[in-house]
């Protein structure tokens, strides 16, 4: 717009993208679960968490990872997902020279080895951290807000709104 000399609407169209860049990292690039030797942490949106493995009452992971503490849920947005049928572990080769094969490149299922998702990494973890007794110095989920995030959020909501009002 700036090129072909609308500056009048690249300004008015400046806080909607500004506001819907916002939106896209804090919901899609931001999220994530990270594990280390004490426990979770859950990386939301606006939001985080740190869960010690001591409080930890049950680990679900199917579509996503919900983590369990006394009677509340602490879904994890960036989790990773079910593996999909490309991850199978086959080897995605064409073999054009015989038509017989019921498998790509005439591969069996035994010959591969076990393929570890992300998923199973998570489980993983917080078995090993139950049985081998690990606990942290704290036994309560520290929840927190991330500020900026939330502030560069409302500045944009802000922007939008000025705008609109002009």
């Amino acid at each position: 717009m700036l090129i072909a000399g609308e500056q009048g609407a690249a300004l008015r169209a400046a806080p909607w993208l500004a506001l819907l860049s916002w939106f896209v990292y804090a919901s899609q690039w931001r999220p994530c679960l990270r594990v280390n030797g004490t426990g979770f942490e859950v990386i939301n949106g606006l939001r985080d968490h740190r869960i010690p493995f001591g409080a930890v009452k049950d680990v679900e992971v199917r579509y996503t990872t919900a983590i369990w503490v006394g009677d509340k849920k602490y879904v994890s947005w960036g989790a990773p997902t079910p593996p999909s049928a490309l991850s199978s572990g086959f080897q995605h080769g064409a073999n054009l020279g015989s038509s017989f094969t019921a498998l790509p490149v005439n591969e069996r299922i035994s010959n591969h080895p076990e393929t570890r998702s992300g998923r199973d990494a998570i489980a993983a973890a917080w078995q090993r951290a139950r049985f081998d007794g690990l606990t942290s110095t704290h036994e309560i989920v520290v929840s927190r807000w991330n500020t900026p995030v939330v502030v560069v959020g409302l500045l944009a909501v802000g922007a939008v709104v000025a705008t609109a009002l002009m």
